[in-house]
């Protein structure tokens, strides 16, 4: 008898929860594992435990009691090799937010629903 077929993992970090909902859902019509923290801590908590499956992590700039700076540096020190961070901002300059924290791929708010599932299916293995 087998158990559960093991699903890559995306973590979305944002605190807005219509948007985790939304990559909840894209997620799901990925066949794509998405598990969603609200806040820095939550999100460090999350890659503590599931780092061996996260293919992916999307990550807001802003979110409120963090500093961005400080909340991105310590997520990309405890992504492992191979969990892809991806950066979702609505600044204008987010392409120079993601350069400054040594992320090579950003995508800007508002974004079309095409460009997250295109992201999550080159990302994992849905």
């Amino acid at each position: 008898m087998s158990g559960p077929v093991e699903r890559d993992t995306v973590l979305i970090v944002d605190d807005d929860p219509d948007l985790r909902s939304l990559v909840v859902m894209l997620g799901q019509a990925c066949a794509v594992r998405v598990l969603e923290a609200e806040n820095c801590n939550r999100a460090l908590e999350l890659i503590d435990r599931e780092h061996e499956r996260m293919k992916l992590i999307l990550l807001d700039y802003f979110m409120p009691g963090s500093e961005p700076q400080k909340c991105a540096a310590q997520i990309l020190e405890k992504a492992r090799p191979g969990i892809s961070v991806v950066l979702l901002s609505a600044a204008v300059d987010a392409a120079e937010r993601a350069a400054a924290l040594k992320i090579d791929r950003w995508i800007c708010k508002p974004f079309e629903t095409a460009t997250l599932m295109a992201l999550l299916r080159q990302s994992t293995n849905g």
